[in-house]
């Protein structure tokens, strides 16, 4: 039961942070809403550095974004650094890098026991995967309002700011945005 419902709070926080930027023009990945504000393309690989970091490099030991991606997208990455580093990757290139990791990562979990969800993954802390899973979930969730804020707040309404409890919701979220990403991801190439 442990293992359903930590799969299943990761699946709607991710479909809601997928979803708050489905309809994005490319114009807006880069822009901030006000200079103290991050970019939504900063914030979207910020979330997604984190998932990586645990589900991936932590607990599989697989790396797919490279560490100078992840130092780029990590908390307490300044402003100025991120103003003065080239763009290492195209907006197009993280959110495919994600998909992968993403669906690496729902494989690993659901291959895993009910138990397996209470070990022990960052020692230091003593945190389990069930409680790391949680904390990606609303680090997500918490991103996809500011997200929808900045959206606003640049003329682009977007999304609402958290759906797709249900699972028929969610299932019609994703295939609403798996559309629109394959439809227009090549115009995020730059």
């Amino acid at each position: 039961m442990m293992k359903e419902s930590t799969i299943d709070l990761l699946q709607i926080a991710e479909s809601n942070l997928l979803y708050s930027f489905k309809d994005i023009r490319p114009e807006e990945v880069n822009k901030q809403a006000i200079p103290s504000t991050n970019t939504i393309g900063w914030i979207v690989g910020h979330c997604f550095s984190h998932l990586h970091m645990v589900l991936s490099v932590t607990c599989q030991e697989i790396q797919i974004l490279s560490d100078d991606a992840t130092h780029y997208y990590r908390y307490g990455t300044t402003k100025e650094e991120i103003a003065s580093t080239e763009s290492l990757l195209t907006f197009e290139e993280l959110v495919d890098k994600y998909l992968k990791i993403s669906t690496m990562s729902f494989a690993y979990l659901n291959n895993l026991e009910d138990a397996d969800f209470q070990r022990v993954i960052f020692p230091e802390i003593e945190e389990t995967l069930e409680r790391s899973i949680k904390r990606i979930s609303l680090h997500f969730l918490g991103h996809v309002g500011q997200i929808v804020l900045i959206r606003r707040s640049l003329g682009n309404p977007g999304s609402s700011f958290v759906g797709g409890s249900h699972p028929k919701s969610r299932k019609r979220m994703r295939d609403e945005w798996d559309t629109w990403w394959n439809s227009s991801k090549s115009s995020f190439n730059r």
